[in-house]
């Protein structure tokens, strides 16, 4: 429930544990990368979790012009109309 309504903040809680798990694999000696590879791996978790939250947010949101369409049909509507009333006035139209 919680992850539908704020999965950017989920996943950058996701991001944010598994940079602060790095640091505790080398200092403990779990791990044995270089510099070079502990930064690539701090990258690519940013880069990646980075990429998934654009790419989820964006498959959440409609485009403008679909939204002010929206936004029209629901003001024309009678105050008891429901969401699915104002999307099918919405397809029905357009």
């Amino acid at each position: 429930m919680l992850f539908t309504k704020e999965p950017t903040v989920i996943l950058k809680v996701i991001e944010e544990l598994i940079r602060a798990a790095i640091p505790l694999a080398l200092i403990f000696g779990w791990v044995h990368w270089s510099d070079e590879q502990t930064g690539a791996v701090m990258l690519f978790v940013g880069v990646f979790v980075g990429g998934l939250t654009t790419l989820f947010v964006r498959s959440q949101t409609v485009p403008a012009e679909k939204a002010n369409e929206q936004i029209a049909a629901a003001l024309l509507m009678p105050p008891t109309a429901t969401v699915s009333d104002v999307v099918k006035k919405v397809e029905k139209e357009g």
